[in-house]
């Protein structure tokens, strides 16, 4: 049988977006329930962060992208998918928020949802939520998925047996991870926040890759 899969404490700092003037804070209790692995019950709140200064970019921005539905009638009414227009980022986003990086407290516990083993471990586990849900099976693209009631039970499922958050990868790149810290974990911040300026390269990297005006 295959074991759960811990992830280590990360040394290097993590980075966070968030709204000022406290960035460091947890959220609200009134935005409590829309996020992946925000707790079904309302119980505690979730903190979000990347390994990486611009996977907190790209997590953020996605969702100023043009919808579906946009692009498939500009296609309609154009016949082209090309030039498909762009979409922007006001500027109101990135005044009220700013960057942060803060250092996770080493000697916790954090579930590694990278792992094989660790998603196999949960499909057991978890058996009659996933059928309950409709779902046939348990693997990456469901963890990844936009199903909220399936990654939601995952993080009360880790938060009961005392994990501190755990770590995934991105959907929209698999090449950053990103992690999900419960409240009461323990971390560290670092330095003050960084205002996010419209030059600032990651997030005009950013933008390019999402075809976005800053």
């Amino acid at each position: 049988m295959s074991p759960l899969r811990h992830a280590p404490t990360p040394r290097a700092a993590l980075y966070r977006i968030a709204r000022l003037p406290d960035p460091f804070a947890w959220p609200p209790w009134e935005f409590v329930g829309g996020g992946r692995f925000d707790d079904p019950r309302g119980a505690f709140r979730v903190m979000y962060a990347a390994a990486q200064r611009r996977g907190a970019f790209v997590e953020t921005l996605a969702g100023f992208r043009l919808s579906l539905a946009t692009l498939a009638e500009w296609q309609r009414a154009t016949g082209s998918v090309e030039p498909v227009p762009r979409a922007s980022v006001p500027a109101d986003w990135y005044q009220r928020r700013a960057v942060v990086r803060l250092r996770l407290i080493a000697r916790q516990r954090w579930l590694d949802l990278r792992a094989a083993e660790t998603r196999e471990t949960l499909r057991r586990e978890l058996a009659p939520t996933l059928l309950a849900l409709g779902l046939s099976d348990l693997d990456l693209s469901r963890v990844l998925g936009p199903q909220r009631a399936l990654t939601q039970s995952i993080a009360r499922w880790a938060y009961e047996r005392g994990y501190a958050g755990l770590v995934y990868y991105s959907r929209l790149d698999d090449s950053y991870s990103l992690w999900a810290i419960f409240e009461g974990a323990r971390y560290e911040p670092l330095g003050l926040p960084e205002p996010i300026v419209p030059d600032d390269p990651d997030l005009a990297a950013t933008a390019g890759l999402f075809g976005l005006v800053v």
